[in-house]
């Protein structure tokens, strides 16, 4: 049981809250609140502020959704956050990602039939959230020699920031996972 409340969207009765509930509904593309904000609404205006990290680092850029919700997993993987790995594969699903891609990214990431300009991604986004300080510029070059550009790598560093703050957030106070 979370330790903070779910606040449904039929209980909200501040007027930032509703407002932040309808973006998240219109422009998330799942037609739901899910519960990390709903656990955040409790607090409107932190409420808002992690909306506005989340939509720009999820929603807008260079790099694909479907690549930093993949690092999310990456990341929660091995974080073990069980409620941002669970609530992320099901969200690439919903975007069209196969069963046996989801399969393969958190049961053999190298054997999963990724593009290696992607998995290349995925790893430095890895290494970023959970070693930053083995992050080499060997690192980097690597990324640019595949085509990206410092915009698209301080990209998947903010992505990496964002799913660590996600996943010490919902463990800290045992987010429930949605039902979805």
């Amino acid at each position: 049981m979370s330790r903070f409340p779910i606040i449904e969207v039929d209980e909200v009765v501040d007027s930032k809250v509703k407002a932040v509930y309808d973006e998240i509904i219109a422009e998330l593309g799942f037609g739901i609140v899910p519960n990390i904000f709903k656990s955040m609404a409790i607090h409107p205006d932190l409420l808002e502020a992690n909306w506005k990290k989340f939509k720009a680092t999820m929603l807008t850029g260079f790099i694909p959704r479907t690549v930093k919700e993949m690092i999310g997993v990456a990341i929660s993987q091995a974080n073990n956050s069980q409620y941002a790995l669970n609530v992320h594969l099901h969200g690439l699903s919903a975007l069209g990602m196969s069963e046996a891609v989801l399969q393969t990214l958190v049961s053999d990431f190298d054997a999963c039939p990724l593009p290696e300009r992607e998995k290349a991604v995925i790893r430095f986004g890895l290494l970023a959230a959970t070693k930053p300080l083995e992050l080499s510029t060997a690192d980097f070059d690597n990324l640019q020699t595949l085509g990206l550009n410092l915009g698209e790598i301080y990209e998947i560093i903010a992505t990496a920031n964002l799913f660590t703050e996600v996943n010490q957030y919902t463990d800290a106070i045992a987010l429930e996972i949605d039902a979805l």
